[in-house]
C-alpha cells in the first residue's frame, strides 16, 4: 500500500501538539495498540476557507483533484 498523509498527536506537560507525516497505513493498528493517537488526514482546509464558509465545496474539489470519489460517504 502507498503512503498516506497521517497526523499524530503528542501530549506534552502543558500542550498538545499535532504533526503531519507521510506513513504507511498498514501500521495504523500497531501504532494505536502502542497508545499513539494517529489519524488519516483526508482534507487540508485553510483557515480562510473555513471562515468564508466554503468547507464543503473545498473538500469536494480537493477530493476530485486527488482522484477520490467526492460523493463517497467515507
Amino acid at each position: 500500500m502507498s503512503n498516506k498523509m497521517l497526523s499524530i498527536t503528542v501530549q506534552g506537560k502543558r500542550c498538545k501538539w499535532t504533526f503531519e507525516f507521510m506513513g504507511d497505513p498498514k501500521y495504523l493498528e500497531e501504532w494505536r495498540a502502542d497508545d499513539l493517537h494517529i489519524e488519516e488526514v483526508c482534507n487540508i482546509i485553510p483557515e480562510w476557507v473555513a471562515t468564508a464558509g466554503l468547507v464543503k465545496p473545498w473538500c469536494f474539489l480537493q477530493d476530485a483533484f486527488n482522484f477520490k470519489n467526492p460523493w463517497s460517504k467515507k
